[in-house]
């Protein structure tokens, strides 16, 4: 972790700061001439492992969405049992998370070439370090995720920066309706959120956000998952978020969602659909979305997410006692 952000009286806070200011890591990021340069590693053969812990990992998961053949691992179990060869990129916004670091070293160790994304260059040793030009100053980390995000997607030529400023504006217009949401979940003490396809990933940083920043606990599950098993644990007072964004096999994914919306409706779970984001690149549009929804819950709830707690003396203790 950095130094700790600022711990303010009230909003704004810093999240909707970092937030509003991703419009302009796109330009930097998807121009970044790191970020060929590891294009053209990765044209060099063996595989293509992607590292990273918490949001990180998750914009690993992203990034192997976005890399033909590529796979994202947990960072401490590709400590444990490192590639061969081949290429690892190793996410970590502020250049400090030791099993991301202890990943990236082992892989080195065996002959992997090293890629490093992150905010702070300079601190860890790699092969080619893809420097993003913003360190979040709130641990609920948005553009610790957009900006490995949008770094992933010029290693990829996954989308161009026109398309990208397109998404990430179109979709920061959609607040209001974010806040509507969030309105609607506002009974709940406990959130499922569901996806398929890349909006899976989504999902996993939705989830991770809500914890982090509202502190209520939220389920990432698939969105077939739900409707086998998963049920018999939610009733009215657990609310459930739909992503639809994924646009392959968007006609079996749409009525898929639709049947997991029928089957919570029975249950009176309050629901809400993120879907009709602007399209071009359905991880982008989804990380935004789930920024926004996340900061209309905080504002609703009254909690401060950018410090994740550790403001608090059992959960400073706590983050101590795991050296995270």
């Amino acid at each position: 972790m950095s130094d700790m952000p600022e711990l303010r009286p009230g909003p704004p806070w810093a999240m909707e700061e970092m937030i509003y200011a991703e419009p302009g890591l796109v330009g930097p990021i998807l121009n970044s001439s790191a970020a060929l340069e590891a294009a053209e590693s990765l044209r060099e053969g063996g595989p293509v492992v992607l590292v990273g812990c918490g949001t990180s990992e998750h914009a690993a998961m992203a990034g192997a969405a976005l890399l033909d053949g590529a796979v994202a691992r947990d960072a401490f179990e590709a400590s444990l049992a490192p590639q061969t060869g081949g290429a690892c990129i190793a996410i970590t916004h502020e250049a400090g998370t030791a099993a991301t670091l202890n990943a990236l070293r082992a892989a080195a160790a065996n002959g992997a070439r090293t890629i490093l994304i992150t905010a702070k260059p300079g601190t860890v040793e790699a092969d080619i370090v893809v420097a993003t030009p913003l360190v979040d100053r709130s641990w609920c980390h948005t553009v610790g995720y957009v900006s490995p995000l949008l770094a992933l997607t010029a290693i990829a030529g996954a989308a161009d920066a026109a398309t990208c400023e397109r998404v990430v504006a179109g979709t920061l217009e959609q607040r209001t309706r974010f806040a509507d949401a969030a309105r609607a979940l506002t009974s709940v003490d406990r959130l499922i959120v569901t996806g398929s396809g890349v909006d899976e990933i989504t999902a996993r940083e939705l989830s991770l956000k809500v914890e982090e920043g509202l502190h209520l606990p939220a389920t990432p599950i698939g969105m077939e998952k739900v409707l086998h098993g998963h049920l018999p644990a939610a009733d009215a007072s657990t609310g459930i978020v739909v992503i639809r964004a994924d646009p392959a096999q968007a006609a079996r994914r749409d009525a898929r969602a639709e049947d997991v919306k029928r089957a919570v409706a029975e249950l009176a779970m309050p629901t809400v659909t993120i879907d009709a984001l602007p399209e071009g690149h359905p991880l982008l549009a989804g990380a935004i979305a789930l920024q926004l929804l996340t900061l209309e819950l905080v504002h609703q709830a009254g909690t401060n997410p950018d410090l994740i707690r550790r403001e608090q003396a059992a959960y400073k203790a706590a983050a101590d006692a795991s050296n995270t």
